[in-house]
């Protein structure tokens, strides 16, 4: 979870918990992003952080996560009002 309090999200602080590092890591995507709010700057930042060298690799993973959030997630959203939530 990248919202962290406040004090975490000091430069100088050491992160110590999960959450520190992955604030750090969505400040760095936020940055791209306020800079150059386009696809270029989703599928760049995918390949800093995952290290991916190619761009049809990278491509992929992104269409697959926009199919995922546009269709998937629905039909589950679908499923557990149908079936119920899992507690």
């Amino acid at each position: 979870m990248p919202f962290v309090k406040p004090d975490c999200r000091d430069p100088n602080h050491v992160p110590c918990s999960v959450g520190d590092l992955c604030y750090t890591e969505y400040k760095k995507l936020m940055e791209a992003w306020n800079k150059e709010p386009r696809w270029t700057t989703a599928h760049n930042e995918l390949k800093r952080m995952f290290r991916i060298e190619d761009d049809v690799d990278a491509a992929k993973f992104l269409a697959y996560m926009v199919w995922f959030n546009f269709h998937v997630v629905d039909y589950e959203r679908e499923k557990m009002k149908e079936n119920g939530d899992i507690s």
